[in-house]
């Protein structure tokens, strides 16, 4: 089993077939700013509570903005508490059912609007970051999300050919339920595969054959 940091690493490989991840090499250079000295003062002391180099720690901070900070105002995105939908949902059930009402013919349909909802938006998303519209670069644009959200994520591939994706969050039961419509969706529609997906209040685990 060859285990890959977070959900995306070098998908553009993905047609290797062994058990050795092939990395392409990364270029760098040399490049002098100019830094109000409070900012490099604080950076060095977030480096140094992180215990890594001040250049590690900048070349982290570019490159979260390279790949999404800059997308955000594009997208309409705004931040927002990781949980505050999850509780949003649970909060309306409740209130719901201290009122007598019940909620159970509805649970199922929110879910899966909520699903179809966000799989339309991420095709525009998708489009304007990566260029593309295909599977890995979907899957990629989701790890890139859950990575500034705070959400765990793996993905393994045994034998050459199944692909393992773990999700780990604190967001509760329907979070879950959502996430696994929302993959479901993006593995039916995009690659025309069947995913076997389980969840629990905390965590969805993914396997497909591609």
């Amino acid at each position: 089993m060859v285990e890959q940091k977070g959900i995306v690493n070098n998908f553009n490989n993905d047609n290797n077939k062994n058990n050795t991840v092939i990395r392409p090499q990364k270029k760098s250079r040399s490049i002098t700013f100019r830094l109000d000295s409070f900012i490099v003062d604080e950076l060095q002391r977030e480096a140094n509570q992180n215990e890594i180099s001040l250049n590690v720690l900048i070349n982290k901070i570019l490159k979260k903005f390279v790949e999404w900070e800059r997308y955000e105002h594009k997208l309409g995105l705004m931040p927002v508490p990781k949980n505050f939908f999850s509780s949003l949902i649970q909060e309306t059930i409740r209130l719901s059912e201290s009122n007598g009402i019940s909620v159970d013919p509805y649970k199922e349909k929110l879910i899966k609007y909520s699903a179809e909802v966000a799989f339309h938006n991420i095709k525009e998303s998708v489009i304007l970051m990566k260029k593309k519209f295909d599977l890995w670069s979907v899957l990629s644009v989701l790890h890139q999300y859950m990575d500034v959200s705070g959400i765990t994520s793996d993905h393994r591939l045994e034998a050459g050919k199944k692909h393992i994706f773990v999700i780990q969050h604190e967001l509760g039961e329907y979070w879950s339920l959502f996430a696994k419509e929302l993959l479901t969706l993006i593995f039916s529609n995009i690659a025309n595969v069947r995913a076997e997906i389980q969840i629990t209040e905390k965590s969805i685990i993914a396997e497909v054959i591609i």
